[in-house]
């Protein structure tokens, strides 16, 4: 029993995280499209291109690939779904609200040329049995020639730094009602026990700060916090990959596909075996 209640109320923690960020994500994440060129390099060649991304959020990736491929989006937060569903929608995607764990529907099966955890999406998943069950579901999916991408930030220094970090100004942007926001950022480095081979793992609390001000003056503040996976490594995937039924397939250090290592992603292909 306190397991689960445990479970829900990091759940209820991380919809209140979402619901800060889902108004400003168009802001903060609408021009960034280096992984969409990489995703149609993927896709090029597939003569019925199907795209599953998983964790789609507002469907900045769904909504990118609906013009060169049938795309479905799952995802489970009510606030990430109430700003993009109908665009979403109006894009020809496919939306299931799902939790990406447990994607056990016949009509999935076997019918994806590419399963997508776009954009650090894998990281949020910080037990091991989740990150397994999320690839399984992926696999699942999978037609027998498809491939899985995780998109992760590469292992860095700050991710076992346990020494604070100040809040850091990442933007200054204008929104489309006028008003001019200012988002603020930082990263704590933590150890948590998340089920790993190796006891604990580094899990970042991350926070970020959007400062909304009025032509008159006034601030509206949106704080999101939440835990973030950091520090996976090469071995780890491999590890995860294999009892999902999984094989890498290429590792890359960015939408280029520089090797791993020489970027700030770390970008695998996985494939079944």
């Amino acid at each position: 029993m306190t397991g689960q209640m445990g479970a829900l109320r990091a759940a209820a923690e991380r919809e209140r995280a979402m619901a800060a960020i889902a108004p400003w994500y168009a802001l903060d994440f609408g021009g960034f499209d280096g992984d969409l060129r990489f995703y149609r390099e993927l896709l090029r060649g597939d003569r019925e291109p199907r795209v599953l991304e998983l964790g789609a959020g507002p469907g900045r990736v769904a909504i990118g690939l609906a013009d060169c491929a049938e795309v479905t989006a799952v995802e489970d937060s009510p606030a990430m779904l109430a700003q993009g569903r109908d665009a979403m929608i109006a894009a020809g995607v496919e939306v299931l609200e799902a939790d990406m764990r447990c994607l056990d529907r016949a009509e999935l099966t076997g019918r994806f040329s590419l399963a997508a955890f776009a954009l650090s999406t894998f990281q949020h998943l910080l037990a091991r049995h989740d990150q397994i069950a999320a690839l399984r579901a992926a696999a699942v999916c999978l037609a027998p020639d498809g491939r899985v991408v995780l998109d992760l930030t590469a292992p860095s220094p700050g991710d076992f730094d346990p020494a604070p970090q100040p809040l850091s100004l990442e933007w200054v942007r204008t929104a489309p009602d006028g008003r001019t926001v200012t988002k603020l950022a930082s990263q704590e480095a933590g150890w948590q026990s998340c089920g790993g081979v190796d006891g604990a793992s580094p899990v970042a609390e991350v926070t970020y700060i959007y400062d909304a001000a009025a032509p008159g003056g006034q601030v509206e503040r949106s704080l999101a916090r939440f835990p973030l996976r950091v520090g996976i490594t090469a071995g780890e995937i491999a590890g995860l990959f294999a009892e999902a039924g999984l094989r890498a397939a290429g590792w890359f250090g960015d939408y280029e596909l520089s090797p791993a290592g020489a970027g700030e992603r770390l970008i695998v292909l996985g494939e079944r075996c």
